[in-house]
Order: C-alpha cells, then sequence, then structure tokens
C-alpha cells in the first residue's frame, strides 16, 4: 500500500520562480539576521554581503534544479509521470544542492578545512532533518488536492449538460500537414480530439463508428486555428484539444481534472489555469 501511495500522480509547479525567489530571498535575509552555526562572531570586512552571498547561492542552486535540469532531462520532469516519490526525492535532492553549494561558499570564502567525510557527513544531516517535513507536507498537500480535484469532478459529472452541434451540422475541416501532402478531411462532429507531440499532431475520430487516428506534421496552433469557429472543440490543455459533445465522464486527481471521452480510453488532462472555464463550458456552472 504504501509503494502504491508513493506512486500515485502529482502536481509539477508550473510557476517555478514562485520557489526560487522567495526560498532564494528566505535564505539570504535569515543569514544575515540570525547569523547561525557561529557567523555571530565572524569578524570580515563586507560582513553583510558575505552573508546574503547565501541567498545568492540558493539562487543559483534551485536555478540549476528547476531550470536547467528539467530542460537538459525533460522526459524525467514530465508532468504526466511525476509521483509522490518523485516529488520527496526531488525536494531533498534540490536540499542536498542547495546545502552543498552553501557549504562550498563557505569553504571558499572562510578557508576552513574541509575535506569529503565531513562534508558528505554534513550533507547527510541536512537530508535526514530534510526527510521528515518534505515527507509530511508532500502527502498532506497530496491528499488535499486529490479530495479536492475528485470533489470538483464528482459536481461536474453531476451537473454535466448536453451539447449541440446543430449550429453546424455535417460541416466537414480539412488538415494539411506542414509538407501540403498529408491531408485530412473529417466532420467536426467525428473529431473526438487532437494531441499535439512535438512537431506533429495526432487527429483522433471517428469514421463508421470506429475510432481512427491520423499523425500529421503540423502545429497545435495550426489545430487550434481550423477549429477556431467551432466552440465545442476546446483546448483544455496545452497538448490536447477535445471534442465536449465526447465527454463521457470527467475524473480528478491530485494533478487535476482527468478526462473520459466516449471511444476512447486514454485519460486526458486538464491544465490547472482551465479547469474554471471547463467546468463551466460542460457545466455552465461558474466556479
Amino acid at each position: 500500500m504504501i509503494r502504491k501511495y508513493l506512486l500515485q500522480p502529482y502536481p509539477k509547479e508550473e510557476k517555478v520562480w514562485k520557489i526560487i525567489l522567495p526560498v532564494s530571498f528566505f535564505i539570504g535575509l535569515f543569514m544575515l539576521i540570525f547569523q547561525p552555526f557561529g557567523l555571530d562572531d565572524l569578524k570580515m570586512p563586507h560582513k553583510s554581503l558575505f552573508l546574503a552571498g547565501y541567498g545568492l547561492v540558493t539562487f543559483l542552486m534551485l536555478c540549476l534544479d528547476l531550470l536547467l535540469f528539467p530542460l537538459l532531462a525533460p522526459n524525467l520532469y514530465r508532468e504526466d509521470k511525476w509521483t509522490v516519490i518523485k516529488e520527496i526525492l526531488s525536494l531533498l535532492w534540490i536540499l542536498f544542492l542547495v546545502g552543498l553549494g552553501n557549504l562550498v561558499y563557505s569553504y571558499l570564502l572562510l578557508d576552513f578545512k574541509l575535506t569529503f567525510a565531513s562534508a558528505m557527513v554534513f550533507q547527510a544531516f541536512t537530508v535526514i532533518v530534510g526527510l521528515l517535513p518534505i515527507t509530511v507536507i508532500t502527502l498532506i498537500k497530496q491528499n488535499y488536492l486529490k479530495r479536492k480535484n475528485e470533489s470538483r469532478a464528482e459536481q461536474i459529472n453531476d451537473t454535466l449538460i448536453p451539447h449541440s452541434s446543430a449550429d453546424h451540422p455535417g460541416q466537414q475541416v480539412q488538415f494539411l500537414g506542414e509538407n501540403q501532402k498529408e491531408e485530412l478531411t473529417v466532420h467536426t462532429d467525428d473529431i473526438l480530439f487532437i494531441k499535439s507531440e512535438g512537431n506533429y499532431i495526432t487527429i483522433g475520430y471517428l469514421k463508421n463508428g470506429r475510432l481512427k487516428q491520423t499523425l500529421l506534421r503540423n502545429t497545435m496552433k495550426y489545430a487550434a486555428d481550423r477549429l477556431a469557429s467551432f466552440p465545442y472543440h476546446y483546448q483544455c490543455h496545452r497538448s490536447w484539444i477535445i471534442n465536449l459533445n465526447r465527454v463521457g465522464k470527467v475524473g480528478g486527481n491530485s494533478q487535476g481534472l482527468r478526462i473520459m471521452l466516449k471511444d476512447f480510453d486514454e485519460d486526458i488532462p486538464v491544465a490547472r489555469k482551465n479547469i474554471a472555464v471547463f467546468r463551466e463550458m460542460i457545466t455552465g456552472i461558474r466556479e
């Protein structure tokens, strides 16, 4: 059960600057005011700048963790694969690197004796001390968001309203690949979804009552523009456009809402910033 719980979905923070800036500022201010670890007895010129430098080191380490690493290994940091255990390990890794950065900073400017063994002992204590609060806070947040989004999903399912495409009965739309050699013409009512993956879009549609999928080299913006005059085709996520007429059920987890379309097995995410708009469109109820 513990393993199952740790593998549950967990939301990634989309606005990382909301973490980087306040944490860096707090560390710099904390060191400047309280001067822990015997730093209050330290005599040196420009001591205030030195103490504030811990905030700068924290800023650089957080940029490394939250900006550079996700760019170098994007598949490792994909939100749809992010789990409780990944969040805990990521926070411990951040704690380890921030501690290591500030340890090296102290060594370079204070010129005290530093060995690999003493550094590892220091870092081990840092991680051990941080393990309990990080784990507890993560689990509390996961449980709260899961319950909140499950409740949202239940309310949406109870108040789903039928959508009609009567304004455009049987209207067709044509999609072209960037090379103009690939094309697909399909009735708008039959389109279930459009999914973006890199430089390609996958169009899922019904043909003779069966799901078909066509891959075209083009962008999500192109697909959204082609469907702009059909309001029942809604871009719920940067990678997904869905047909609101085909929504069968809505689920929820700690990452947000998940859409289950009729005739399609894969759950589709709703971007957190789009939840209120999606709920209003699918139920007519504002949050």
